[in-house]
């Protein structure tokens, strides 16, 4: 709490900082998902999105349930075995690639995402439905 010059309290919010990372992370999500099979920094796109949604999943996790957060931490858990296991490319050669690999890993980080933006949604970190307090409500 932050206290003006005449000794009144304010209440400190974040819910708009909140909701433009999220906006944020999305866009990068959606931009990196336009090209998966290139490279940005020297990482394929692929494990970027794979990084961005886990830091999704990092903005409303405090909000999950327990029960949620156990399930989205196994499932976290589970795409990083697989991509570790299974990659698309193998040892980083964009010569040596797996379809099969990649169609799997990406349809793991789609679900991933989709059950993120639910769980998201339902806690309030999304857009306001109507008849609900949105953000935080």
């Amino acid at each position: 709490m932050a206290y003006n010059s005449e000794g009144k309290e304010s209440e400190w919010n974040e819910a708009n900082f909140k909701s433009k990372r999220l906006h944020d992370i999305q866009e990068l999500i959606n931009y990196l998902r336009m090209d998966p099979l290139e490279k940005t920094e020297g990482k394929w796109n692929y494990v970027l999105i794979k990084l961005n949604i886990e830091t999704l999943y990092g903005e409303g996790r405090s909000k999950y349930k327990q029960k949620e957060k156990v399930e989205m931490d196994g499932l976290k858990d589970f795409i990083h075995k697989t991509l570790k296991l299974m990659p698309p490319h193998l040892n980083n050669n964009p010569k040596q690639f797996n379809q099969k690999n990649y169609d799997m890993f990406m349809n793991l980080l789609y679900d991933f995402e989709m059950k993120i933006k639910d769980y998201n949604d339902d806690h309030g970190l999304t857009t306001k439905n109507k008849g609900t307090q949105g953000l935080f409500g």
